[in-house]
């Protein structure tokens, strides 16, 4: 009896070790393990502010018109938009050469003859991203700049004037007809748009351009701004490719780097501005101009990095240079404590080098307004002229700009209207004590 109850027993457990097999082995091909949820990494937004597109950046800082023996004249954003909007729907035909070589004062005459428009721009203009503003009829055109536009309606044809592209450089004039115009019309708006125009004088100088001044104060607005910055990560997430790999190092309180292995930026936190270079890009080839004004463009739209009013103020074809000016309220911004420009240099097949503020006006909201009357611009000269050290002959335009300067006790920005007049490239302030009528000097 008791080999058959082992026997009995051996078979139950062998039954249920099959049937623990049975289960363990279906328990296998059925188990589905729960894994921890990956996040997928956030997007990085790069957007810091706004695009532009080449009209909001390439505008003339001042319209001149003449008609008989008086020149009338505005730097006004308003103004000259009146007038430059009201032609933007002309096709303009094919650009043909006039003067390879024209003299200062055959220049002066395209611009003071009567019946003229000219709009001046602070640098040279491709025409092929004047194409980018205005229509043309011929698309093949000419690898020429400009920074003068004359617009012309003396002609006899009753229908036709005639655009006088001026290169005061290298002294080269190029012109193209725009027909079907109703010129009586045209002349009829701009004599109302420019009625109001203060009266300016054309200041001649032997063998050199001429100047054109107003004849009357200037008023203009001063501001003091609270300072509004742009948090330097933004600019770290938009110009480096893996942010998260990117190392932060602190030089002092005054400066903070980052970089990976290929690029390094450089946050100037006293002068509000960084700097960001790209070594291996760096190139001693020169670029068309037309592609670099675009390509710096695309650059900065990439990110949105337009945070203030920025117009096109300087190219160098030659060093890949390309440089933008902040402006308010149509006025040129220059500052001795902080960058006012974004300026690239491209490299191969990208930027090399960006430098520009990392604050903005726009963000911000004025935290003082008071009116300011400046002499005018004839006075302003009159006043120069009597500077030992300053020729004259070196002074090639002048313009009411504002003098950005920072608070040492407060995070404030003031913006002091100031005349300035530029010399071998450089915008020099003009002092206030000259102005004043006191002790002469050059800030």
């Amino acid at each position: 009896m008791g080999l058959k109850y082992i026997e009995q027993v051996k078979s139950v457990i062998l039954l249920l070790l099959i049937l623990l097999s049975l289960t363990l082995t279906f328990t296998i091909w059925t188990y589905s393990p729960t894994y921890d949820t990956i996040d997928t990494p956030p997007i990085v937004d790069i957007s810091i502010a706004e695009k532009k597109r080449i009209e909001d950046l390439v505008k003339p800082y001042r319209i001149l018109y003449s008609h008989g023996e008086t020149l009338t004249g505005s730097e006004t954003p308003l103004n000259i938009e009146k007038v430059f909007n009201s032609m933007k729907t002309w096709e303009l035909k094919k650009i043909e050469p006039v003067n390879n070589k024209a003299s200062f004062l055959q220049i002066n005459d395209y611009i003071t003859m009567s019946n003229r428009v000219t709009f001046f721009y602070p640098t040279e203009v491709p025409i092929k991203t004047f194409s980018s503003i205005f229509s043309f009829a011929d698309h093949n055109l000419p690898d020429t700049s400009f920074n003068r536009l004359v617009v012309d309606w003396n002609g006899p044809s009753e229908d036709e004037l005639v655009f006088y592209f001026i290169n005061t450089t290298n002294q080269k004039i190029y012109k193209s007809l725009v027909d079907k115009v109703d010129k009586e019309a045209f002349s009829e708006r701009i004599i109302k748009q420019t009625n109001n125009f203060p009266p300016y004088n054309e200041i001649e100088r032997p063998g050199k351009l001429s100047l054109y001044v107003s004849t009357s104060p200037e008023e203009v607005k001063g501001y003091t701004y609270l300072l509004e910055e742009i948090a330097p990560e933004k600019f770290k997430n938009a110009l480096f490719t893996s942010p998260s790999l990117v190392r932060s190092n602190s030089n002092g309180p005054r400066e903070q780097q980052y970089t990976d292995d290929n690029a390094l930026m450089t946050v100037n936190f006293l002068q509000k501005k960084l700097s960001y270079v790209h070594p291996a890009s760096e190139s001693q080839n020169s670029s068309n101009p037309a592609e670099l004004i675009q390509h710096s463009l695309d650059f900065v739209n990439e990110h949105s990095g337009w945070t203030d009013e920025y117009r096109y103020n300087r190219i160098n074809s030659a060093t890949q240079q390309v440089s933008y000016q902040l402006y308010l309220n149509g006025l040129p911004v220059f500052s001795n404590d902080t960058s006012t420009e974004i300026t690239q240099y491209w490299g191969v097949n990208r930027v090399y080098r960006y430098i520009r503020p990392y604050y903005t006006l726009t963000d911000s909201s004025p935290f003082k307004t008071r009116k300011m009357q400046l002499p005018s611009g004839q006075v302003t000269y009159d006043l120069m002229s009597t500077i030992p050290d300053l020729k004259m002959s070196s002074v090639d335009d002048m313009v009411v700009s504002y003098y950005l300067s920072q608070d040492d006790q407060q995070p404030l920005l003031n913006l002091e209207p100031s005349w300035y007049y530029l010399s071998k490239g450089l915008w020099v302030r003009v002092s206030p004590e000259i102005l004043g009528g006191g002790k002469f000097g050059l800030e």
